[in-house]
This record gives structure tokens, sequence and C-alpha cells, in this order.
């Protein structure tokens, strides 16, 4: 039976199931302690079991190539708690890193059959689960386009630069007349802001 420690650290990363829902999920998944250096996903793999890591240190790799010779990029590092794998379980997609943790990590896993189990005896935590997973994946989209742009526009002294620079790196980009954006937006949204800095 999992802690109030443990059913916490889960809320907090499961926010949308609230404690029942915590306490529904906890049978379907597996706890283990991850030993420094143990590899969670590994990039190009097709499995689809998927991750709660509820404290430890974990590291993402990617390898691509450049000109045809093989590199492995550190892409990022972060700490615990956090859900990993969860786009493979939703999609039965390859993986597109390699995450290994840093440090000792407390853990559960959720494997493909405990989860359609789980949507057989609990549909509606499914649904939850799910709906959390796309949260992760949108904050994670979010961020990583944010950080891209950000570093294309920080030299840009003006948004027709910028305009252009993104052109340069992303694809088409153009400005819009103001009566097309006043269509499109309301009066009070004004979108992300990237600053210069030069």
């Amino acid at each position: 039976m999992a802690s109030d420690d443990t059913k916490e650290k889960l809320s907090a990363l499961l926010p949308q199931l609230m404690a029942s829902g915590i306490d529904a999920l906890i049978p379907y998944l597996a706890e283990f302690k991850a030993p420094k250096g143990h590899v969670f996903i590994k990039q190009g793999d097709k499995d689809e079991d998927m991750y709660f890591v509820l404290s430890g240190s974990l590291s993402v790799f990617e390898k691509i190539s450049i000109n045809r010779q093989p590199v492995v990029l550190h892409t990022a590092s972060f700490p615990g708690p956090v859900i990993l794998g969860e786009v493979a379980i939703m999609t039965d997609a390859e993986r597109t890193a390699t995450v290994v943790a840093m440090s000792e990590a407390d853990c559960f896993k959720l494997t493909r059959k405990k989860f359609d189990e789980l949507i057989q005896s609990n549909a509606k935590i499914a649904m939850r689960l799910l709906q959390a997973f796309g949260g992760v994946m949108y904050r994670r989209q979010t961020a990583f386009q944010n950080k891209v742009r950000g570093n294309i526009l920080r030299e840009c002294r003006s948004a027709e630069g910028g305009i252009a620079k993104l052109t340069r790196y992303t694809g088409k980009v153009s400005r819009t007349s103001a009566a097309l954006a006043d269509k499109l937006f309301s009066d009070d949204f004004d979108g992300v802001n990237y600053d210069s800095h030069t």
C-alpha cells in the first residue's frame, strides 16, 4: 500500500485524478527504486511503458547525425517528480529520446497491459489520466516552441527583422493586416512576447 507521501506526490503530478482517482490508479502501478544510471526509455525503442518518477534527477539524450556523422546530444536535465513515456502509451510511437536516472529515483511504472486493464475497469480514471498526459505533452511542446522562437528572435531589433529571421529558420511567415488580426484575436490577447536581448 502506498504511503500518504507517495499519494501526495502522485496527486501533484496528476491533479485531474484527485485523491479517489489516485487510490484507483495505484493498484495498476508497479513501484520500484531506479538506481543511478537506470535507463527508463531508449530512443528508437517501441516499448509502451510509462513512468511516474517521484524523486531523483534525470537527463535526456538524443542520437542524431550531422553530415552522416553520429552525434549524441545531452539535451536536458531535470528533477522529479515528472511523468515519462506518456506519448508511447497513447500513440504506440517510437521513443524520441533516451532518459537516464542521474541519481537514485523513486518510481512507479504503468505498462500498456495494466493501462488497458484500467480502461476496461475504470474508464473515468483512464480518461482523466489521458487528459493529464495531454496536458504534459502540451506544456512540453509549448515550452520547446517558445525556447526555439526565443533563441531565433533574441537579437532582432525590430518586428520586421524578427519576421525575416523566423522565415529563414522555420519557413514562410508574414505579418497580417490589422483588420485580419482584429478578427482573429480578442482585444485583450497579446500572445507570447519575445524581447530582444541586444
